[in-house]
């Protein structure tokens, strides 16, 4: 078995939840898919370039469990893909995958993936995949943003690529799924205060003008207004760093558009933390952050036993110890701010770096209290910092197809298509 093969195929963590329960507002996903065949309500089929039928199903766990995907293709009876299966994209009711169908490392080349676009069943359509006509040649996996347009029931995918040699000047390739096609243009950076190299992600602003971002998560966040249609990105800066900008900035620093602000995390020095936001509607008009909330996570109370003994490992505590467990074991990085409640942020720690389980640590910094502790094991390798999981709203639409057919929860309703034992149950308190 080819190592590609081995770690697709390694059993996703799918939980057992209450199957009456709705699915979360949000999630924390896997960007990494699994190889798998099991389904559920929410899967969906399309077809490769090659015509190749191809499953996409999502397996949604309350936060602060990780949440995964998986993909089946039943017509290939050998392992297809050059690497993993990845989320690049998630709004609304959409996720943009790229499925590397690929030999070897040719997955490198844009040309060499299918790209698909997930879309969640409504009351009166199941699920959709639908493939994307590849038109940008190279184009790396943070380049690439949907914007959902509802009220036109469309989606348009924008490709920023800096143009060699140049400053503040850029190539945009824009998918239209109205029209099936890619238009290309230059545009460049209106703004005196350029200070950009490359993105660390992207995200979805959304508003009036339709707006999608590409951050620089040491720097500030190029945006483009994707309704009006023209030449130009504006530029917004981030707050600068609390500590020297050294290695991965997902380590301690995130943003998220939450409410109509645009929401700012990073951890400052030792066990501090601090979020800032900015109203949508002030891009460009000061670029003002606003203080918001602010967390030393040695004052948050560590109330249950249970939470005391997997933060502190083997050095298990025991009910009535006089000693009172906090979180000063924690060695917190890669923060995920939630996308339906304000004040919470997730935070994974690890006891050592070679360890290849991790603990995802909810805290609500409003109230500075601890609301949730899970284990979080991709079972392939040795769990990179930086390289984690993204945040998701797909889940509060998976089960409106699912429960127009049977009342239940999609997202934990499963089926095996052929006799497996694929499940991997992770705990949370």
């Amino acid at each position: 078995m080819g190592e590609e093969l081995r770690l697709l195929s390694i059993p996703p963590p799918i939980h057992a939840e209450d199957p009456v329960s709705p699915p979360p507002e949000s999630i924390l996903i896997d960007v990494y898919g699994h190889l798998n065949d099991r389904i559920n309500d929410t899967t969906a089929e399309g077809f490769t370039r090659d015509g190749k039928r191809i499953q996409i199903s999502f397996w949604a766990a309350e936060p602060p469990r990780i949440s995964c995907f998986t993909v089946r293709c039943p017509d290939l009876k050998h392992n297809p893909f050059g690497s993993m299966p990845k989320i690049l994209s998630t709004e609304d009711d959409l996720v943009l995958l790229r499925v590397p169908i690929c030999p070897g490392n040719g997955h490198q080349d844009a040309r060499n993936n299918d790209y698909f676009v997930y879309q969640a069943g409504t009351k009166n359509k199941p699920p959709s995949l639908r493939l994307i006509p590849t038109s940008p040649p190279f184009f790396s996996d943070r380049q690439v943003v949907i914007l959902r347009c509802r009220d036109q029931d469309m989606f348009f995918l924008t490709v920023a690529r800096n143009r060699p040699f140049t400053e503040k000047q850029f190539d945009l390739h824009v998918y239209n799924s109205k029209t099936e096609r890619w238009g290309a243009r230059s545009i460049h950076v209106d703004s005196p205060n350029f200070d950009y190299e490359y993105a660390h992600k992207v995200t979805t602003i959304g508003g009036e003008l339709g707006s999608v971002g590409w951050v620089d998560l040491w720097r500030g966040i190029l945006i483009y207004d994707v309704l009006l249609d023209n030449n130009s990105l504006r530029y917004i800066p981030l707050p600068p760093p609390a500590l020297p900008r050294c290695g991965l900035p997902k380590l301690v620093r995130n943003i998220v558009v939450l409410h109509g602000c645009i929401k700012f995390f990073q951890l400052t020095q030792g066990w501090e933390a601090a979020t800032m936001k900015m109203d949508i509607s002030d891009i460009g008009s000061g670029n003002k952050w606003e203080d918001e909330f602010r967390i030393n996570f040695l004052d948050v109370p560590v109330s249950r036993v249970a939470y005391a003994q997997m933060l502190d490992g083997p050095n298990h505590l025991q009910e009535g110890e006089d000693k009172e467990p906090n979180l000063a074991s924690l060695c917190p990085f890669s923060p995920a701010l939630s996308l339906h409640d304000d004040a919470i942020v997730y935070v994974m720690s690890k006891h050592n770096y070679m360890e290849d389980t991790a603990l995802v640590i909810a805290l609500d910094m409003g109230n500075r209290t601890l609301e949730g502790m899970a284990y979080f094991c991709s079972g392939r390798c040795v769990i990179p910092y930086g390289s984690t999981y993204i945040q998701s709203g797909i889940s509060k639409h998976l089960g409106i197809w699912s429960s127009t057919r049977n009342g239940v929860n999609a997202a934990e309703t499963n089926r095996d298509v052929a006799a497996s034992s694929d499940e991997v149950s992770e705990g949370v308190i």
